[in-house]
């Protein structure tokens, strides 16, 4: 797997409603790179570390990647990003390196959130939401001298 600790991938099928982020995060002194589906966002995690991978709960998916998420139960399938979170956990990323976020704050996400060991954010908020990005990228478990 080839470490890119200067770039951080974003998974959200709307990407043009992120430039806040993007912004945010090049004037952070990092490199963005956004895929707008399952499929795309999971060849990335499978190829590639990254710094940190954001991912939207509610991201589109197909094929043999629904089919998939669907076995996982109702909640994977309501918010597909559950699944991209659990298989960017089980290629080796490790738990500050996977943020997921929805607009509103689901108890049953929550749960699924704290057994994969990822964060969970709300996204309604950009300054909170900057505020606990910074937080998670302030440790970067990748690094064995942190």
């Amino acid at each position: 797997m080839i470490d890119r600790k200067d770039t951080i991938l974003v998974l959200d099928d709307e990407p043009e409603f992120l430039d806040w982020l993007e912004d945010f995060l090049l004037a952070k002194g990092y490199r963005v790179l956004f895929v707008t589906n399952i499929a795309e966002a999971l060849k990335e995690v499978r190829n590639y570390r990254y710094r940190a991978f954001i991912v939207d709960l509610n991201v589109p998916a197909s094929g043999e990647y629904l089919t998939a998420i669907e076995k996982k139960g109702p909640i994977y399938s309501q918010y597909h990003g559950l699944y991209a979170a659990e298989v960017a956990r089980n290629a080796g990323y490790r738990d500050r390196q996977v943020v997921v976020y929805s607009v509103h704050a689901v108890p049953a996400v929550k749960d699924v959130t704290d057994r994969l060991f990822v964060a969970y954010l709300a996204k309604g908020r950009p300054h909170i939401f900057k505020e606990q990005v910074m937080d998670i990228l302030s440790y970067d478990p990748s690094d064995k001298q942190a």
